[in-house]
């Protein structure tokens, strides 16, 4: 009979099938998830996996200008100016398993040597498939984790950043020249601190886009064809901002103005031919990523504006784009609860804000954000699907060289001793190079005064 040992010899000695190169995690990422594979699809592994004790990068805000004129003879200053900022993010660690039992291996491989390996091989490749499928859609699930300032941004965390973390609803420069920025993610009343050690109030281009639409439960001025936008003031809050005491009004618009608006800010890249966008790795990093809810919204706005179906002749509008940029459907952002959210229902539909509150009703009560909710959730402060605007080339999972899907050695549990594991440990982390390569398209209430 096989021996339970010569197994466990063979799964530590023959290395892992599917975990040894970032080229792999890519492929095997591809059948399981959405944004992961595609943040990682086609970059050198001298990108994706790197060693130290921590994630660094430089980043340059400002060019502090040097240009001048001169006429000849004059005596030139000369001037060394420091432009760069550092930019980290600490290691992650992550740990998953395989195991099995003395009865699956005995009772599944035959007398003979030859039904024996095959046997081993057949049972270490479910193995493995089985682990990677886990570990892949942890992954992704990772990538819309509720933002927390603790977990991800403190060394001592345990989470890695997330895509809510960068790309936040909370914003400043309502109107301003720089537009809506993104501040920090919303974590608590206090919402400060700092996101990869830079604070997004000293240097305002550390910050994501914002671009508001008008959402009233599908109805209103969030459907093509509409009026060119309502006047909404919004006043000073941790929402939509301008700064300290600074009331403005705001013109909320379409989904489609709130696209175009946030393609041009972006200097998205518009593919040539529908090939082209999946040919070009630098066009198909190029995300928006929503809910079922907003894939729905989105195509019931396509329907409105071309009911005639003159070019489509399909009503299911499948696999709708804009520019010839997929609007991918995540899973995990239909129940993800990442958005700003109240205390109690009472106030949920409300926007606005004033003093030190974080909202207020049309009654005048005020209140701070009490937790995270759903896009739709009875709690959340603007219900409706929000549309993230992802651009992968300045967005990358990133490994650790001497922690990349390590196997370790076969272990005996002392209360199973018939029962094996072992276990497989990932370093990693979430790395942004640059937040204002990426946007949010936002739903404000059409009901607010």
């Amino acid at each position: 009979m096989p021996s339970i040992q010569t197994f466990n010899d063979f799964m530590a000695t023959t290395g892992p099938t599917y975990l040894t190169s970032a080229d792999a995690v890519i492929n095997e990422a591809v059948k399981n998830t959405y944004a992961f594979s595609r943040l990682l699809k086609n970059k050198a592994s001298e990108v994706t996996v790197q060693g130290g004790n921590e994630i660094r990068d430089v980043i340059m805000f400002d060019d502090s200008r040097t240009y001048d004129h001169y006429q000849p003879n004059d005596v030139f200053t000369w001037r060394n100016p420091q432009v760069t900022d550092t930019i980290k993010a600490p290691w992650r660690f992550s740990i998953d398993h395989m195991s099995w039992t003395d009865a699956e291996v005995e009772l599944n491989t035959g007398e003979s040597a030859g039904s024996t390996k095959v046997a081993y091989k057949r049972l270490k490749k479910i193995k493995e498939q089985r682990l990677w499928t886990s570990m892949t859609n942890g992954f992704e699930e990772d990538l819309w984790a509720p933002p927390s300032l603790a977990q991800m941004e403190v060394e001592s965390g345990r989470l890695p950043y997330s895509l809510p973390f960068f790309i936040t609803e909370l914003g400043r420069n309502l109107g301003g020249s720089l537009g809506i920025r993104g501040l920090r993610p919303f974590t608590g009343a206090a919402n400060t601190s700092t996101v990869m050690g830079l604070d997004p109030t000293v240097d305002q281009r550390w910050t994501n886009l914002i671009e508001p639409y008008g959402y009233n439960g599908g109805t209103g001025i969030g459907t093509e064809p509409s009026s060119a936008g309502v006047q909404r003031t919004l006043v000073d809050n941790n929402t939509l901002n301008q700064g300290a005491g600074a009331n403005t009004t705001l013109t909320i618009n379409s989904l489609f103005t709130a696209f175009d608006s946030m393609f041009m800010r972006l200097k998205y890249e518009a593919p040539a031919t529908r090939s082209q966008y999946f040919e070009n790795d630098n066009l198909s990093r190029q995300m928006i990523l929503t809910s079922r809810e907003g894939v729905q919204f989105y195509r019931r706005l396509l329907r409105l504006s071309n009911d005639t179906l003159v070019n489509y002749q399909d009503a299911a509008y499948n696999n709708p784009v804009y520019s010839g940029i997929d609007i991918t459907y995540c899973s995990d952002l239909d129940t993800a609860a990442i958005f700003p959210a109240t205390a109690s229902t009472a106030v949920a539909d409300k926007f606005d804000a004033g003093g030190a509150a974080d909202y207020i009703d049309q009654t005048g009560a005020t209140g701070n954000f009490a937790a995270f909710g759903t896009e739709s959730g009875s709690t959340t402060i603007a219900k409706g699907p929000r549309y993230f605007f992802v651009n992968g080339n300045y967005l990358t999972p990133i490994f650790h060289s001497k922690r990349y899907f390590k196997t370790h050695e076969v272990l005996r549990h002392p209360n199973q001793p018939f029962t094996y594991v072992m276990p497989v440990d990932c370093w990693h982390n979430l790395f942004c190079n640059s937040r204002q390569r990426h946007g949010i398209v936002c739903p404000i209430p059409t009901s607010l005064t």
